[in-house]
């Protein structure tokens, strides 16, 4: 099923200057007053080993790893758009 998922709903991603196979998996961000779209990934590639901070090329902007867990097995991974992406004085 993974397979037919992967091939069906999955896209390009490079995370860490590497291209890997992901699908979108979107929610709602609930928080009182506060709400809005959360963006995170499920990562078909079981090498992938995911961590705080991973760099993600996505959708022609820049992301950061926010949090991971593990979702049927694969990675997921939450997305935080990287402003300094691409700047030379960027905080690491």
């Amino acid at each position: 099923m993974d397979d037919v998922t992967a091939r069906r709903f999955g896209q390009a991603v490079v995370i860490n200057g590497r291209t890997i196979c992901a699908a979108e998996h979107a929610f709602t961000a609930d928080m009182g007053p506060l709400s809005g779209e959360g963006v995170s990934l499920i990562v078909f590639d079981r090498a992938y080993q995911p961590e705080r901070h991973d760099r993600v090329e996505w959708q022609e902007k820049h992301w950061r790893v926010t949090r991971w867990q593990f979702y049927n097995g694969k990675p997921q991974i939450w997305l935080e758009e990287d402003k300094s992406a691409g700047t030379e004085t960027g905080t690491e």
